[in-house]
C-alpha cells in the first residue's frame, strides 16, 4: 500500500461524526409495525386509530382497519382461538439477545400487507358477511312485560302486550300499530356492536306471508344527547344481554296482530334478521371504530407512550415482547433491521456528512500549513457550515407556518446536521495536532490498537489512544445508522480492544495526570448530580 492511499485512508477512517448522536431515531411508528398483534383482533383495533395519530400513511391505516374487520369477522364465526403456547427457556433467552429475536409471526406490518389485498369493508360483500356474523352471534330475548313494561307503553297507552315480546295497539283505515319489546344476547366468543338495528320478521316457509320490517331504537326516554353518545355503538360481550329494544313498523293489516305471535312462536323459523348500520357509511364505520377500541386495555399507556416520542424525538423505541404490548424505549434496546433502501439511505448521509467534515478539515489544515491565522480559519469554518445552513434551508423549506417555517427548518439542519459536523471538524483539529506533536501517523495509531487487542503490559501514547478511540467511533457510528441491530455485536466487538486500550493508557500516564483526570471526573459526575 503506497503511502499516499494509506493517508487517504487513515483521513476517511478518522472522521468522527457527532451527527450520528443526533442521527434519525428508531421512529415510534417502527416499533409499532414490527408489534405482534396476536389473536384478537377486537382488541387490536384500537391500533388503527393509534397509527392515524402517529403519523401513518392513510392507506396503511385503511389497510390495518380492514384487515382488522375481515378478521374480526371470522373469529365472530368460527372456534375460539387455542392460547398462544408459552415459548421455552432457549427461545426466552433469544429474545434477550440483541437482533436474535425470532422475527414475530403476525406482526401490525403484515396485517397492513394481508389487508391491502381486501375488499374494501363498505363493498356489499363484505356488509353481507358482516350481517350473516351478527345474525350467527346475536340471539333475541322477548321481553315478557311481566317483570318490566317498555318505556315505548308509557307514552303510547293504546299499545296491548299480544305475545311475549310483541305488543299492537289500532292504527287508521283498519289497520295495526305494530311494535317488539326485546333484547339481544351474545352468544358468541367475542363483544358483539349493536347499533339501533333494522330487524326483519319473515313469515315461516310455506306459510305464503311476506316479511316485516322493523326500525329498532334503544328503549329509554327521549333527552339531549351530544353526537358522539346519539351515534355511540353499544358492545355486548359473551354471554351477556343487550339493553331493552324498541322496534317498531309501519303500520300493517290486521290480520298480522293474529298471525305474527305464531310466527314468533315457531322459533328458528322466524328468528328475527339483524340488518346493522355499522357500515351504512364512513361516518357510521368511525364510530363502529372507537367502539372496538374500548376495548383494548394496553390503549392508555399506548397514548402516553406515543406523546414521550413526540416529545422526545430523539428516544428509541422497540417492540414489546408480547402481543399488543406498547413499544419501549431504552438504550439498549435492539432495533429491527430498516430494510436495504432505509440503510442506503442512512449510508448516503452518513457519508456525506463525513466527507463534508473532511472536506473542511483539510482545507482548513491546508490554509493553517501556508500562514493563515488561527482565528481567520475558525471564522471561515464557521461561516462555511453557515452558509451551507442557509442553502440547505432554503432547498428544503416549503415556507410554512408554524414549525414549517423556514427558521425552525433552519435551526433542525443546524441542531442535527452542519453543527455537530462543525463539531466534527474541530475534533480532527484537535487529533491531529496531537499526532503531529507526538510524531506518529493516524494509520499507526489504528494498526496499534488492534495488535495490542489482548496486550495489557505495554505502554500507549495519548496520540494512540485517542486516535484508536476515533477509529473505532465512527465503525460503530457506521454500524448503528446502517446495520442495526448488528451495531450491538459490532459494539461488542470493539469493546475489548478499546477495554484493553484503555488500561494500558491509565498505566501509562504520569502522576499529574491522573490527578487531572481525577478532577476532569469529578467534576462531570458534579454536573450529572446537579
Amino acid at each position: 500500500m503506497t503511502h499516499s492511499l494509506r493517508g487517504v485512508l487513515c483521513v476517511v477512517l478518522l472522521c468522527l461524526p457527532a451527527w450520528v448522536l443526533a442521527s434519525e431515531p428508531s421512529r415510534f411508528t417502527t416499533a409499532l409495525r414490527e408489534t405482534t398483534l396476536g389473536g384478537n383482533a377486537a382488541q387490536a383495533f384500537f391500533l388503527v386509530g393509534l397509527m392515524r395519530s402517529a403519523g401513518a400513511p392513510t392507506a396503511e391505516v385503511e389497510a390495518l382497519r380492514q384487515e382488522l374487520l375481515h378478521a374480526y369477522v371470522g373469529q365472530i364465526t368460527g372456534p375460539a382461538p387455542a392460547p398462544a403456547p408459552r415459548p421455552g427457556p432457549w427461545a426466552s433467552l433469544k429474545r434477550r439477545l440483541p437482533g436474535m429475536a425470532p422475527a414475530p409471526a403476525d406482526t401490525v406490518a403484515a396485517a397492513i400487507a394481508r389487508g391491502q389485498a381486501r375488499s374494501p369493508v363498505l363493498d356489499a360483500p363484505f356488509r353481507a358477511a358482516w350481517q350473516g356474523a351478527l345474525n350467527q352471534g346475536l340471539a333475541p330475548q322477548w321481553e315478557t312485560g311481566a317483570a318490566r313494561a317498555p318505556f315505548f307503553t308509557f307514552e303510547m297507552r293504546d299499545m296491548q302486550l299480544v305475545a311475549p315480546g310483541l305488543w299492537a295497539a289500532p292504527a287508521a283505515g283498519g289497520k295495526v300499530h305494530l311494535m317488539l319489546a326485546l333484547r339481544l344476547v351474545n352468544t358468541s366468543t367475542q363483544p358483539l356492536p349493536i347499533f339501533r338495528p333494522g330487524i326483519v320478521l319473515g313469515g315461516a316457509p310455506g306459510s305464503g306471508l311476506d316479511s316485516l320490517a322493523f326500525a329498532c331504537a334503544w328503549d329509554r326516554p327521549e333527552r339531549r344527547l351530544s353526537e358522539m353518545e346519539a351515534n355511540a355503538v353499544t358492545l355486548v360481550q359473551p354471554g351477556e344481554t343487550s339493553a331493552p329494544l324498541a322496534c317498531d313498523a309501519q303500520p300493517v293489516p290486521m290480520f298480522w296482530r293474529d298471525q305474527l305471535p305464531a310466527l314468533i312462536a315457531v322459533g328458528a323459523a322466524a328468528k328475527p334478521l339483524l340488518v346493522p348500520h355499522d357500515l351504512d357509511n364512513a361516518r357510521r364505520l368511525y364510530h363502529l371504530e372507537a367502539a372496538l377500541a374500548a376495548l383494548a386495555p394496553q390503549g392508555e399507556e399506548w397514548s402516553r407512550r406515543l406523546l414521550t416520542a413526540r416529545h422526545e424525538p430523539a428516544r428509541q423505541w422497540a417492540p414489546g415482547a408480547s402481543a399488543l404490548e406498547p413499544p419501549v424505549s431504552s438504550r439498549w434496546a435492539a432495533q429491527p433491521h430498516q430494510g436495504w433502501k432505509g440503510s442506503m439511505e442512512a449510508l448516503k448521509y452518513f457519508l456525506g456528512a463525513t466527507v463534508l467534515a473532511l472536506g473542511l478539515f483539510a482545507a482548513g489544515r491546508g490554509l493553517l500549513r501556508l500562514g493563515m491565522p488561527k482565528l481567520v480559519i475558525s471564522a471561515g469554518t464557521l461561516l462555511a457550515g453557515a452558509g451551507m445552513t442557509v442553502l440547505a434551508t432554503a432547498s428544503v423549506s416549503s415556507g410554512g407556518t408554524g414549525y414549517g417555517h423556514p427558521l425552525f427548518t433552519g435551526i433542525a439542519l443546524w441542531s442535527l446536521y452542519f453543527g455537530p459536523v462543525l463539531l466534527c471538524v474541530l475534533a480532527l483539529h484537535g487529533l491531529f495536532k496531537l499526532l503531529d506533536n507526538e510524531q506518529i501517523s493516524w494509520w499507526d495509531t489504528v494498526a496499534s490498537g488492534w495488535r495490542s487487542a489482548l496486550d495489557l503490559a505495554s505502554p500507549t501514547s495519548r496520540a494512540e489512544f485517542w486516535g484508536f478511540v476515533g477509529h473505532c467511533a465512527w465503525l460503530w457510528a457506521l454500524a448503528r445508522i446502517c446495520l442495526m441491530p448488528l451495531d450491538r455485536w459490532i459494539g461488542l466487538a470493539l469493546l475489548l480492544p478499546l477495554a484493553t486500550l484503555t488500561v494500558r493508557r491509565v498505566r501509562s500516564m504520569s502522576r499529574a495526570d491522573m490527578t487531572a483526570l481525577a478532577v476532569t471526573a469529578a467534576c462531570v459526575l458534579l454536573l450529572v448530580l446537579v
